[in-house]
């Protein structure tokens, strides 16, 4: 009897093994992508710094000035980030159902990355080690939620497109089976969800206090 209960719970615990070493290899996927993005924005500063950083005015003390003295409506700013961050993660989960949900993964990893690479490069550029601190208040510490979030939620997208169109395609699904694995696919991404709320209220109402508090040497 032992040995045809280990015969029976061994495909099932080499399938679980399979699925997390497949989510771990994609997560790393996504990882690199979020790094190359990065260093093709910095790469990008350091190359074009005259038409990027200079020619535009971008991050300069007429930019940052009014900041120092800004006392944002938190309320406005948090339906604000809400807004933004929320609407994102709709548009890869929506996305997540057709043909484009693993490339719209990649491709917000990849802009992501883009974006923090030209804001790193090009504060450290205009302020040298002052651009640090300015990075620290403009990303800290909602991005220490928000990035491993969307990472995951990512991670989660491009497995509901690849199960659906990917892996004996779409007709295999009747309608049932089919909002069966919205479903349940919906429910594993309500973690990765939260998480983003919180990453929003900790950017509505914690960060613009650590940048304020940081601007005070520019």
């Amino acid at each position: 009897m032992a040995i045809s209960l280990l015969r029976q719970n061994r495909p099932a615990s080499g399938l679980r093994i399979f699925r997390e070493t497949e989510e771990a290899e994609q997560m790393a996927r996504l990882l690199y992508t979020l790094f190359f993005g990065f260093f093709a924005g910095v790469l990008s500063m350091v190359l074009k710094k005259e038409s990027l950083l200079y020619g535009t005015g971008f991050l300069d003390s007429y930019t940052l000035g009014p900041v120092k003295y800004l006392d944002p409506d938190t309320g406005k700013l948090l339906t604000t980030v809400f807004m933004q961050r929320l609407g994102e993660a709709a548009l890869l989960i929506i996305l997540s159902t057709t043909y484009l949900g693993s490339a719209a993964s990649y491709f917000y990893q990849a802009w992501s990355g883009l974006a923090i690479g030209i804001l790193t490069a090009g504060s450290v550029i205009r302020y040298g080690l002052k651009g640090i601190l300015l990075i620290a208040g403009s990303l800290l510490p909602q991005q220490l939620i928000l990035i491993p979030a969307f990472l995951m939620l990512c991670v989660k997208c491009c497995e509901l497109c690849k199960i659906m169109y990917f892996r004996g395609g779409i007709g295999g699904f009747s309608g049932k089976d089919k909002g069966k694995l919205l479903i349940k696919k919906g429910l594993n991404m309500i973690v990765n969800i939260m998480l983003i709320v919180a990453g929003c209220f900790i950017e509505a109402y914690i960060n613009p206090k650590i940048l304020k508090l940081i601007l005070r040497v520019f």
